[in-house]
Order: structure tokens, then C-alpha cells, then sequence
């Protein structure tokens, strides 16, 4: 009779959350980011809001709360309910900052599900107009005779900004100085002004300038050319053959939400990233299109956060 008992009890939660997740939604839609606005994670996040709000007939929300490279932010993801109504979409913070803090107040594995990857980011390295630097060998020259005279900016300590700049020193024996900032805009205002002399960004936060001439492009750091920018070759092709840095952009929920609602998600997702709007903004934007559903991005997770663990250990990139 117990075990009867007990596997009714059982069906009626199950039931009850296909219910829940065939009626979903019926309120307003959170898409969460821990990072500042402007970045190609804020273009592709927005660019969906609008589209699936559409589809979903509610109001979807988009919400940038940055801090502690996306710590306070990702923190605030992993303690809502998990009722489909909170969405996180981040990048590589949300496995770097374990490694390089020592201590995040949630688990990137346990605290959340994985809902999608949406794209791969390479950056751009970009100096000032008036910067004497012409060429990643310049750079990589000066730094190395004057250690520690040529500084970076970067988003925070931890973020793609820092870690391309770390993986980069690494390879090339570039002394860099690292300056952190909060967020990717603060980062280029300040690498505009002169007041650090390069900055690698995401294409998305450096092409308005890059048009006004207000900043000069010496390399990619993908492992090969961006759509984008086909005339600038990257940091591989510039001579220092081996680098090359892929920022992600995923989505992420609390852990409780329901399997169903996440696969309905993960199958919205999967449709408007194979839409020729997304597809003309990958090329607006420089990112490149690497969409893995519910299932695919799971099974990546664990490999993935490795990865993020070896590449600070193998870059020597410190909290700072």
C-alpha cells in the first residue's frame, strides 16, 4: 500500500509540472544578465527578448545587473524560483570566477540548468588612433623591452577581456599591466581617452568606434578571420601561432525549473538562431553562430568548465 501511496505521489508531481509547463507562460518574462549593457551578450539577449516575447505573448524583461564580473548577478539567477520566469544568460564568468575567487556564494553546476549555448565570441585587439602600435609584433615588442609599461583595460578580473589578455601574454611573452574595469564600455571609454593603450573587445562594444576612427583594429583572436572584419588577420596569422580566444554566450535557470519548460525554451531557441535575422546579426556583430540545444549544452558543462579552470591555470590570470 506504501509503495502504491508513493508512486502516486510521484505521478501527481510529474503531472502536475507537465501542467504547469504546457500552461507556461502566463506573466512576464526576466532575461537576467550579470554583465553592463552594450555588449554582444546584451545585442543577442535583447535581439531574443523581443522576438520571443512575441511568440509567447508576454512581456519579456530584459534586466542587466553587473557586479563582481557577473557575480551579483548570477547570484541573483541562482536564488529565484525555478518557475520558468527567470532566465540567465551570461558568458565565461560563470565558471571562471570559482577559479579565480576561490569562493562564488553558488555552484555553477548545481545551482542552475543549462538551457542553450547561443554563440562563440572571438574579440578584437584594438589601441587608440593615435597609438604608435601598428601590429600585434609591435606590441609584443615594445612589451617585452618595457615590462609592465603597456596596459590593458578589461571588464573586470576574470572576464574574456582579462583572459584573452592573459592568454596572449602567455603566448607571446608580452608583459602586460592589467587595468580592470566594471564593464566592457567603461574599459573602451578609458582605452579611447589614451588612458590605457589597448583593450581587446567584443566587436559588438568597439564597432561604433572602430567607424568613427576613434580606435584602430590590429588583430582577431579566433582561429581564423572574422566575417566581419576579413581584412584583419588574427593574432595567430600575425606571427604567434597557437593563440586563440573563444568567449561563449549561454543560457542558464535556476535548478528547480521544470525539464519541460526548459526544452520548449531550448526548441524557441533553436529556430530563431537558424533565422536570417539572427544570422545577419551574427555578421553585424562579429559573433559566430555555435547554438547547442537543452541536451547538447549539457552534456558540454562539465568539459566546458574545465576548460575555463585549465586556460586561467595555463594563463597565469590572477584576481586583481
Amino acid at each position: 500500500m506504501k509503495r502504491i501511496l508513493g508512486t502516486l505521489i510521484i505521478a501527481a508531481v510529474l503531472l502536475g509540472g507537465l501542467a504547469r509547463a504546457a500552461d507556461w507562460p502566463t506573466r512576464p518574462i526576466t532575461f537576467l544578465q550579470p554583465y553592463g549593457p552594450g555588449t554582444n551578450l546584451d545585442s543577442i539577449t535583447r535581439f531574443l527578448a523581443e522576438r520571443m516575447g512575441a511568440e509567447y505573448k508576454v512581456p519579456i524583461v530584459v534586466e542587466n545587473k553587473a557586479g563582481a564580473n557577473g557575480v551579483i548577478g548570477t547570484e541573483m539567477a541562482a536564488r529565484m524560483p525555478g518557475d520558468g520566469y527567470t532566465f540567465l544568460f551570461t558568458g565565461p564568468g560563470h565558471f571562471t570566477n570559482e577559479v579565480l575567487m576561490g569562493k562564488v556564494p553558488f555552484d555553477p553546476i548545481k545551482d542552475f540548468k543549462p538551457v542553450a549555448r547561443l554563440a562563440s565570441v572571438m574579440l578584437v585587439l584594438v589601441v587608440p588612433k593615435n597609438s604608435p602600435l601598428n601590429s600585434v609584433r609591435d606590441i609584443v615588442e615594445f612589451a617585452k623591452k618595457n615590462p609592465g609599461k603597456l596596459s590593458y583595460a578589461s571588464a573586470g578580473s576574470g572576464s574574456a577581456q582579462h583572459l584573452s589578455a592573459a592568454g596572449f601574454s602567455a603566448t607571446t611573452g608580452a608583459s602586460l599591466l592589467h587595468v580592470p574595469y566594471k564593464t566592457q564600455a567603461q574599459a573602451l571609454t578609458d582605452t579611447i581617452g589614451g588612458q590605457v593603450d589597448l583593450t581587446f573587445a567584443a566587436l559588438t562594444t568597439a564597432a561604433a568606434q572602430l567607424r568613427a576612427g576613434n580606435l584602430r583594429a590590429i588583430a582577431v583572436t579566433g582561429p581564423r578571420r572574422s566575417q566581419s572584419l576579413p581584412d584583419l588577420p588574427t593574432v595567430a596569422e600575425s606571427g604567434y601561432p597557437g593563440y586563440e580566444f573563444f568567449s561563449f554566450n549561454a543560457v542558464f535557470v535556476p535548478a528547480a525549473t521544470p525539464d519541460e519548460i526548459v526544452r520548449k525554451f531550448s526548441d524557441s531557441l533553436a529556430v530563431l538562431v537558424k533565422s536570417p535575422r539572427f544570422v545577419e546579426l551574427s555578421r553585424i556583430q562579429g559573433f559566430e553562430s555555435d547554438f547547442a540545444d537543452s541536451t547538447a549544452w549539457a552534456a558540454a558543462i562539465i568539459p566546458e568548465r574545465k576548460k575555463w579552470a585549465d586556460l586561467i591555470k595555463t594563463s597565469g590570470a590572477k584576481l586583481e
